[in-house]
C-alpha cells in the first residue's frame, strides 16, 4: 500500500486528497514561543497539525493510506534531524481521545524506530490537553528537549 500523492505548498505545508474525496492539509507551525525559556533549542520546534478541509470525517477511519501519507510527510520533515514536532490533540469537539488513539496507532504501526515519541498532558484551567513530542533519536539535544517538554507540560497552568 502506498501513500496518497501530496503537494507541498511550502517546506512546512502539504495537501493531499483521498480516494473518497477527503482533502487534508498537513502543516508544521513555528512553536518556538512555547520553548522560549530554552532559546538554544527553540528554533527547530514546530507544532504538527492535520486539518480535514473538505469532506466527511467519518469516512476517514477505515482508510489506511491516510496514516501512510502522514508518515511519509513526517519522513520528509525529519530529514532535517534537528526538527522537532509537537502534536496537540484538539479538544474543541471532545474528540481528543479518538485523535490521540489514531495518531498513536499510526506512530506505532509505521515508525521505523528513528523517531521517539513522548506523550504529555498539559492542564490549563482544569482542562487536560493531550499532546505528544516527536523527535529524531539522533537529535543532539534529545535529552534537553524532552526535559524541556516535560517541564512545559508541568507548568502549563502557570502561564
Amino acid at each position: 500500500m502506498t501513500y496518497y500523492p501530496y503537494e507541498a505548498t511550502d517546506n512546512f505545508t502539504f495537501q493531499f486528497k483521498t480516494e473518497l474525496g477527503l482533502l487534508y492539509s498537513v502543516y508544521f507551525l513555528d512553536y518556538s514561543a512555547m520553548f522560549s525559556d530554552y532559546p538554544h533549542i527553540a528554533n527547530n520546534i514546530y507544532s504538527f497539525n492535520i486539518d480535514l478541509t473538505e469532506g466527511n470525517p467519518d469516512l476517514a477511519f477505515t482508510d489506511e493510506r491516510i496514516g501512510i501519507t502522514i508518515v511519509e510527510i513526517f519522513r520528509l520533515f525529519f530529514e532535517k534531524i534537528q526538527n522537532v514536532a509537537v502534536y496537540v490533540c484538539d479538544s474543541v469537539d471532545d474528540r481528543q481521545l479518538a485523535r490521540k488513539r489514531k495518531f498513536d496507532l499510526w506512530f506505532w504501526k509505521y515508525n521505523d524506530g528513528s523517531i521517539l515519541k513522548e506523550d504529555g498532558i498539559a492542564v490549563i484551567d482544569d482542562v487536560e490537553i493531550l499532546n505528544s513530542l516527536l523527535i529524531h533519536r539522533q537529535n543532539i539535544y534529545l535529552t534537553e528537549i524532552i526535559l524541556a517538554y516535560k517541564s512545559i507540560n508541568e507548568r502549563a497552568n502557570d502561564k
